[in-house]
């Protein structure tokens, strides 16, 4: 089982220079439904954390958490 690694999402945002409404508005999203999921309050399907790794440039897996069994 994986989780969303919210916390990647704000680093590459203060990397980045930019706020969490930026990337948002990039995504074309709500800034509730990106801060639900950056802040782990709402699930998040593949897909939509595709969309914000490739916002970065980076690989989805850098937005996942492994789980222990």
């Amino acid at each position: 089982r994986y989780r969303f690694n919210g916390r990647r999402v704000r680093a590459w945002c203060t990397d980045e220079g930019i706020k969490l409404e930026d990337l948002a508005e990039k995504l074309d999203i709500p800034f509730g439904t990106l801060k639900s999921w950056v802040y782990n309050n709402r699930n998040i399907s593949f897909n939509q954390a595709c969309a914000i790794a490739d916002a970065f440039g980076k690989p989805v897996d850098d937005l996942m958490i492994r789980l222990c069994a």
